[in-house]
């Protein structure tokens, strides 16, 4: 695995990747300032359409970040390439650098040089490496980049980041007629358990035990009966006729 590693077609690769990161960040600025705008429209008249749209301005926001994380490693990899192929066993402080390419480079699909480079490192360092580095269960033993981690991670983002999104949009457009207080109520969970009601099903007034009705006249407490368990006694036992 020691001579796998070609230095100058690493060189062309990271440089490639560079270039490659750098057009996908202009693109994605020019798309997430329209998508900001448009939310900033919605806030005004449907708010509910914008708590949903805002989840495109949050995953924008965070590939943008997952992108500057990416270009530091490939400047800190351009000036250590030649180090890389000398040394037999990665250099410590190049960890987090290669492994954060390999975990990326299996989440990034606009750039295809990051999955160049996995392949040059997993044929240096085996492919047992890359597949734990790759893996969300094994990255953190490789010292994957956590920001990185969340910045990629494929779920839905928070409600209170939700929130916090469309609080900076209303203020960078001045949008003045969105109710921020309704909003935080119904983005930020308070942690308690809320009930759904079932449509199909009418819903039944709870009664406390002082109110409830029965029928009858009301008997006070301390005029009720007292209940008296019965006495059980034991059957009287009857011997059998004696054989004539």
């Amino acid at each position: 695995m020691f001579n796998n590693f070609n230095v100058a077609k690493a060189e062309v690769q990271i440089r490639l990747c560079a270039a490659r990161i750098k057009l996908q960040k202009n693109k994605h600025t020019i798309a997430s300032k329209a998508m900001r705008k448009s939310v900033s429209e919605l806030l005004i008249d449907k708010p509910g359409h914008a708590a949903i749209r805002v989840e495109g301005v949050i995953r924008e926001k965070l590939l943008l970040q997952a992108y500057e994380i990416l270009e530091l490693y490939l400047e800190l990899l351009a000036v250590r390439a030649q180090l890389i192929s000398k040394s037999k066993e990665m250099p410590r402080d190049m960890v987090e650098a290669i492994s954060s390419i390999i975990y990326a480079s299996q989440r990034v699909s606009e750039v295809p040089e990051l999955n160049s480079l996995r392949l040059m490192f997993i044929s240096k360092y085996g492919k047992e490496y890359g597949a734990e580095a790759s893996s969300d269960m094994n990255c953190n033993k490789w010292q994957v980049n956590q920001t990185l981690i969340r910045c990629l991670l494929v779920e839905p983002p928070q409600g209170e980041d939700k929130f916090e999104m469309l609080k900076d949009i209303a203020e960078e457009y001045g949008v003045d007629k969105w109710d921020s207080e309704k909003a935080r109520m119904e983005l930020v969970s308070s942690g308690a358990q809320r009930s759904v009601p079932n449509p199909g099903i009418p819903s039944m007034p709870l009664q406390s035990s002082s109110t409830s009705q029965v029928s009858g006249p009301w008997t006070p407490p301390d005029q009720l009966p007292v209940y008296a368990p019965p006495v059980y006694t034991a059957p009287v036992y009857v011997p059998p006729p004696a054989p004539k």
